[in-house]
């Protein structure tokens, strides 16, 4: 997707449709604040269709490679991005009315103008982790050099240091 997509949503599923395309990492401004650089792209297929009791939907398939920034040593992290979510279709009448049922937890408001990058970005960013880290072990730049030579954390130094003083 080169342009800026906006689909009638209810039309879309009504009819079946399937879109297809990418996403620059860079135009997704809203998710900037959560990577540690952007450059790349995710890919994304959205389909209209219907559930098994008639309702509208949008079943969307997104994939690609972020850069996030690694809670435990603040280096880049690279989170392996793989979406599938089913999004209902519901009018701003059911919304305000509170007439959705509990199972209903994913959905969004039927629009005759609804921005497929907009919601491929917000899809992105609720299913990104809180605090993104590397596995036990794995961060490279977590490991310091104490003055004696020694490797260790700076956990480590206050804990010799306090053993020192004591």
């Amino acid at each position: 997707m080169s342009a800026q997509a906006v689909i009638d949503s209810l039309e879309f599923a009504r009819t079946g449709q399937t879109l297809r395309g990418s996403l620059p990492i860079p135009t997704l401004i809203r998710l900037q604040g959560s990577l540690f650089d952007g450059p790349g792209e995710v890919w994304f297929e959205v389909k209209g269709g219907h559930d098994a009791r008639r309702r509208p939907v949008l079943m969307l398939e997104i994939g690609g490679v972020l850069g996030l920034r690694c809670q435990r040593c603040l280096g880049r992290l690279d989170y392996a991005l793989q979406l599938s979510n089913t999004l209902l279709l519901v009018s701003a009448g059911e919304v305000a009315s509170g007439s959705l049922d509990e199972e209903d937890a994913e959905w969004v408001e039927a629009s005759g103008e609804l921005d497929v990058a907009n919601l491929v970005e917000d899809e992105i960013i609720l299913s990104l982790p809180y605090a993104p880290r590397h596995g036990e072990g794995l961060c490279r730049h977590n490991i310091n050099v104490v003055a004696d030579g020694a490797v260790g954390s700076a956990f480590a130094k206050l804990a010799a240091l306090k053993r020192n003083n004591h």
